[in-house]
């Protein structure tokens, strides 16, 4: 991204950015360049690009939107669905912003094992702050671009959002005119309370995301203008570049590692005392006496049809029993026609062999269901009961289900 900024120096007019010998590329490398050609394409400057020669790495840069917002041109918005990762997306206004973190809340439900409660809302609270960050103050007519990558083998979660706007320390100096170094701009916007304008936004979000990627085992790295801020372990390294190295505008990216566990309300508590808010579970799940979770089964855009989807609500559905320990979970099928003897198997039997019958029963009710589609579950129920049985009678023993959304059990 400094190479490009390096261009704009000099003058050039036409650039082709040439990925053909790349053989890795990972989102924070690829979406500050992103947001560095929105800033010549602004000014007028022509850019070109040579996708990777490498097939599983072009593949990538198409799939995650990479190859379409650095040259919209010639490569479409890619269509693909990935279970477990969001690509990278233009938002413009908060209409945009909203549908954009809802979607990316949802494929971290249906593919992430054993998501904890903290985690998810960690995600939601920092995503919708720093998105809203760039509509608020990033003075950007292109928006934002947002991406989200899961790596499970890690236990990781990362996030990332850039534009190609004024940068913080422009922004800040409307309030903080003693400011004149791109890094302490940084630092000023990490500390809680910051903010333009206190009459626009109270300055937290990105204290807040900073005590979220610290608490949780992860890191977190800000770049705008000439400087770049690492935070990791605890530690905070800054980077200072030359005038001719300017990042034209803002790039944040964050990770929370899943295993380590932390309270979110502490992470959150800036002087007022813990604040937990109020999270996706609770927003779109819950009852309206809030006794019960329910999930929809029509509104789920996978499908009704295969293993994959059948697989992806069963983790969304032990994602939410495990959000809400106390609670029973209400699978909704009103609405729904037909579904094929694998997804019934896959959600529900499946569902019934990891929690065990006596916690399935007590845990999950199926509700609105037709005449088929109560036969096709109940049929995947007593398969996976049978096989249950048949394992205790070999075993001499049976041992007791509970919520584990990292147990797969066998085909």
């Amino acid at each position: 991204m400094w190479c490009l900024s390096d261009c704009l120096e000099r003058g050039y007019q036409d650039i082709m950015l040439d990925f053909s010998l790349c053989q890795r590329a990972f989102p924070n490398g690829v979406l500050p360049v992103i947001a560095g050609v929105d800033a010549l394409r602004r000014d007028g400057i022509a850019v070109y690009v040579i996708l990777p020669a490498n097939e599983d790495l072009h593949r990538l840069f198409v799939n995650t939107n990479w190859a379409h917002l650095l040259e919209p041109e010639s490569y479409s918005e890619s269509s693909t669905v990935h279970p477990r990762h969001v690509p990278a997306r233009r938002f413009r206004d908060a209409e945009q912003q909203h549908t954009l973190v809802g979607e990316a809340l949802e494929v971290l439900l249906g593919g992430i094992t054993s998501l904890q409660r903290d985690d998810l809302g960690a995600l939601e609270w920092s995503m919708n702050e720093i998105t809203d960050n760039v509509l608020t103050h990033a003075d950007c007519d292109l928006g934002g671009i947002l991406q989200v990558s899961t790596f499970e083998n890690a236990g990781k979660v990362a996030v990332g959002v850039t534009d190609s706007g004024r940068g913080i320390l422009e922004s800040l100096r409307e309030s903080h005119r003693e400011l004149t170094d791109d890094a302490d701009a940084i630092y000023k916007a990490l500390e809680a309370g910051v903010t333009r304008h206190s009459d626009i936004g109270q300055g937290n979000g990105m204290a807040g995301a900073l005590r979220i990627a610290m608490m949780s085992g992860g890191s977190i790295e800000i770049t705008s203008g000439r400087a770049q801020v690492l935070y990791r372990d605890g530690q905070s390294t800054p980077f200072r570049r030359s005038p001719r190295q300017t990042f034209h505008g803002t790039f944040v990216y964050f990770d929370i590692d899943l295993d380590t566990r932390f309270d979110l309300s502490e992470a959150l508590d800036f002087g007022g005392g813990p604040h937990r808010p109020v999270d996706v579970v609770e927003a779109l799940y819950e009852t309206d006496d809030g006794r019960a979770l329910n999930l929809r089964l029509r509104d789920e855009e996978v499908g009704f049809g295969s293993r994959m989807a059948g697989r992806q609500i069963r983790t969304k559905a032990l994602n939410l029993l495990n959000a809400e320990p106390e609670k029973p979970l209400l699978l909704d099928w009103a609405g729904v026609p037909l579904i094929s003897s694998s997804f019934a198997d896959e959600l529900v039997g499946k569902l019934f062999a990891t929690l065990g019958p006596l916690t399935f029963s007590l845990r999950v009710r199926n509700t609105g269901m037709r005449p088929v589609v109560h036969g096709l579950i109940d049929k995947a129920i007593m398969q996976r009961a049978g096989q249950t049985l048949a394992r205790a009678r070999e075993n001499s023993e049976l041992v007791p289900g509970h919520v584990n959304a990292t147990e797969d059990p066998q085909s």
